[in-house]
């Protein structure tokens, strides 16, 4: 089956998107683990959650695997 413009705009589209949602992510995310490294050294409760290898960043980056496999599944 033939694919119509409106379905090849739609799927370059996506992929731009995703791409620059994963150069955003690549740059925001190692300043978030600096700021997050310096809470926890700071004495915070629960400061420990936001270290570079903390659960807030592994749920961070585990909803943008959900947000990229929900988008390309939902367009077939």
């Amino acid at each position: 089956m033939a694919m119509t413009d409106s379905a090849i705009n739609k799927a370059i589209l996506g992929f731009v998107f995703f791409i620059v949602l994963l150069k955003l992510y690549a740059v925001m995310v190692p300043e978030a683990q600096a700021a997050g490294n310096e809470l926890n050294e700071s004495g915070v409760p629960l400061g420990s959650f936001f270290v570079a290898d903390g659960i807030v960043f592994l749920l961070i980056m585990v909803g943008l695997l959900i947000l990229a496999v929900r988008t390309w599944t939902a367009r077939k």
